[in-house]
């Protein structure tokens, strides 16, 4: 921590004091919260040891769905409403795909992700083919992204993740099914309805993501190919710097300081004019192995 405190006034200095800018670290805590909450999602699913990869076309659908109710009468309650009950209805299904179908969870939600992909893709040719442009926010409409909606939203997505993740019941049960179904079942936890609760809880931040993304961006657009999987880098960099402190500081309260971590570094290589795109997702990427690699050192059986 104090080496980064360090290289954080290092590069503040080099830079005019632009980066520790008032205005600049408020854009930096804005930006990492919308991540954060899909990580935390991530976290739900990761805990029992399940891994998802549609997570990322999930909160584009949810993101246009948030889009459409709110270019409505519904307003602010239809941004809400749309965001997350797309994302806790989509992330539900995988899991009851995932429990009774018995198909691995990695193979089916790379399908689910194509699926998804797809969804959104003809939704947004027809929109083109009328005419017309997929769901879009205007400006009045987008205000539960920028200070300090967005930071009310955060404490109360922190609160319940963390109260969810450590003081109930449902959250010890999924994290005892991470050593295995038999061994949960034989600890009478009711292994197939504590799954699907994961997909619901998952579907909740999934959803809060989507709604913020979507009032961030104003329109999020249809991604093929699994490109949508680049939506999910940077939760997965912020959850794996997390887990690797975890022993330190809760994951869930360590997941956000990870974000901001991760987005920080984004905003030097911005300052040290690398542009977006290609060398800063290079960047991502092994930001992603190198944590990936701290999160499993330790661990002597094969992980996924």
């Amino acid at each position: 921590m104090i080496v980064i405190l360090i290289v954080c006034v290092a590069f503040n200095g080099a830079f005019d004091g632009k980066f520790l800018s008032g205005n600049n670290i408020n854009i930096l805590i804005s930006h990492a919260i919308l991540p954060t909450f899909t990580a935390w999602g991530m976290c739900f699913v990761f805990a029992c040891d399940y891994t998802d990869m549609s997570i990322g076309s999930i909160i584009i659908l949810a993101a246009n769905a948030a889009g459409i109710l709110g270019s409505t009468a519904l307003g602010y309650p239809g941004v809400i409403l749309g965001g997350i009950v797309t994302g806790m209805v989509l992330m539900t299904l995988n899991f009851l795909i995932f429990v009774y179908t018995k198909i691995p969870s990695w193979i089916a939600g790379i399908g689910m992700a194509m699926v998804y992909e797809a969804i959104a893709f003809f939704y947004s040719s027809r929109q083109l083919a009328k005419g017309s442009t997929i769901a879009q926010l205007e400006s009045e409409m987008r205000k539960l992204a920028k200070p300090p909606y967005i930071y009310i939203i955060f404490v109360i997505g922190l609160i319940l993740a963390y109260t969810i993740y450590n003081r109930t019941e449902i959250g010890l049960n999924i994290r005892a099914l991470g050593n295995g179904i038999r061994l949960s079942e034989s600890m009478g936890i009711k292994t197939a309805r504590t799954i699907i609760c994961v997909g619901i809880i998952c579907g909740f931040f999934v959803g809060c993501s989507a709604f913020l993304n979507e009032s961030y961006s104003a329109r999020i657009n249809a991604k093929t190919g699994l490109t949508s999987l680049s939506m999910i880098f940077q939760p997965m960099a912020a959850y794996m710097l997390a887990q690797v402190l975890q022993t330190r500081i809760n994951i869930i309260i360590g997941i956000p300081l990870c974000s901001l971590f991760v987005y920080g570094i984004f905003n030097m290589l911005t300052f040290l004019g690398i542009p977006s795109g290609t060398l800063q997702e290079a960047v991502l990427g092994v930001i992603v192995i190198v944590f990936g690699i701290l999160a499993q050192r330790k661990e002597t059986r094969v992980v996924k």
